[in-house]
C-alpha cells in the first residue's frame, strides 16, 4: 500500500484522452489570471475575482508551496496540444488515519458543458483509489452550486449532511453552509 506521504516526493503528473493533470508552472500565470477573474468560475470559491496579473503569479507561488510543505496537490488541467490551462482539480484535507481527502476543483467557463471535469476528475479517482490507495474521497459543495453537484453525483458520491455556516466566504465576509458529498472506493468500483 503507497502511503500518502509518497505522492509529495515527485508531483504526480496524470494523462486523460485530451488533457495532462500536471503541476502548475510560472507561466501558467495568465491562464490562472484569466480563471481566477472569471466570475462564473469563482462564484462558489471562496475568494475574491482577481484584478491583477500579480495575483495569479502569487498564486502559482502558493501552489507550489502548498505541495512542496504537503497540504494539497493542486493539479492544472492542460490542454494537451495548446498546454493552456482550462481548470483545476485539487486533493486535500487528507486524514491519514483513515485514508480519506478531500477534492476540488474549478474550470474556466468558456470550457463548461464539454466533459472536461468528468474526465479528469475520473482519472483522479483512479489515481486516489489505485495508487494512493485511500478508501473515501469527499467534497465540500456550496448548496446552490448545481453543476457541481451534478458532477459528484453523476460520479456515483453520496450526499452525507449539511454543515451550517461553516465555511467563510471573503468575498461576502460571511460563513455560508456547505453539503459533503463522499465517495468510498467500494461504491466507485460497484
Amino acid at each position: 500500500m503507497n502511503s500518502i506521504d509518497s505522492i509529495f516526493t515527485n508531483f504526480p503528473e496524470l494523462e486523460t484522452e485530451r488533457f495532462i493533470l500536471r503541476q502548475v508552472k510560472a507561466k501558467d500565470s495568465k491562464d490562472l489570471y484569466e480563471l481566477y477573474s472569471d466570475p462564473l468560475a469563482v462564484k462558489y470559491q471562496q475568494t475574491e475575482v482577481m484584478s491583477d496579473i500579480d495575483q495569479a503569479k502569487k498564486t502559482v507561488i502558493a501552489f507550489l508551496k502548498g505541495y512542496s510543505n504537503k497540504k494539497f496537490i493542486r493539479w492544472c488541467i492542460a490542454d494537451k496540444l495548446t498546454d493552456k490551462v482550462v481548470g483545476l482539480i485539487s486533493l486535500h484535507s487528507f486524514d491519514i488515519l483513515n485514508f480519506k481527502a478531500e477534492i476540488g476543483y474549478m474550470l474556466n467557463s468558456k470550457y463548461f458543458n464539454q466533459n472536461i471535469m468528468t474526465e479528469c476528475v475520473v482519472k483522479v479517482l483512479d489515481f486516489v483509489f489505485n495508487i494512493i490507495n485511500l478508501t473515501k474521497v469527499e467534497a465540500s459543495i456550496h448548496p446552490d452550486n448545481e453543476r457541481s453537484i451534478h458532477l459528484v453525483l453523476k460520479l456515483g458520491f453520496k450526499e452525507e449532511f449539511l454543515l451550517k455556516g461553516i465555511s467563510f466566504n471573503f468575498k461576502t465576509a460571511l460563513f455560508e453552509d456547505r453539503v459533503i458529498f463522499a465517495l468510498t472506493k467500494n461504491q466507485y468500483y460497484t
